[in-house]
């Protein structure tokens, strides 16, 4: 079933805490959410990461909105960049991929984990 709950569902709107996964979990910044529904989400927020500050907004869309798919065409944008790609869904996990790069979220608990090829992990907590 493609919604993104999970991994989503746990986050209500409002403030958040953000960790990244760097031998343990570490606080690096604070996001706010600002919609979370079954084919929708979007934050942003401000991070601190090794002496690097910014910004970020990062929205994730099943473009389908086909609760019955297991995959299907979406959008990912990241600090003003839309990228068109495919979704597909795991279990509890989604991953989002346009070919040359790609993200996973998985449920922590009500938390959610993000995982991208040859970085940490970051976690968005409930």
């Amino acid at each position: 079933m493609a919604t993104l709950d999970p991994p989503f569902g746990g986050l209500g709107l409002g403030a958040h805490s953000l960790q990244l996964g760097f031998l343990g979990w570490h606080d690096v910044g604070k996001c706010t959410i600002v919609r979370n529904d079954q084919f929708h989400f979007a934050a942003s927020g401000n991070y601190n990461v090794f002496g690097k500050s910014g910004t970020f907004d990062f929205t994730m869309t099943l473009t389908d909105e086909n609760a019955n798919a297991t995959s299907g065409p979406c959008t990912v944008t990241n600090a003003g960049q839309t990228l068109e790609g495919t979704y597909t869904r795991v279990g509890s996990a989604i991953t989002f991929t346009d070919g040359k790069h790609g993200i996973t979220a998985l449920p922590d608990g009500n938390s959610v984990i993000l995982e991208v090829a040859g970085y940490p992990k970051a976690r968005i907590l409930a």
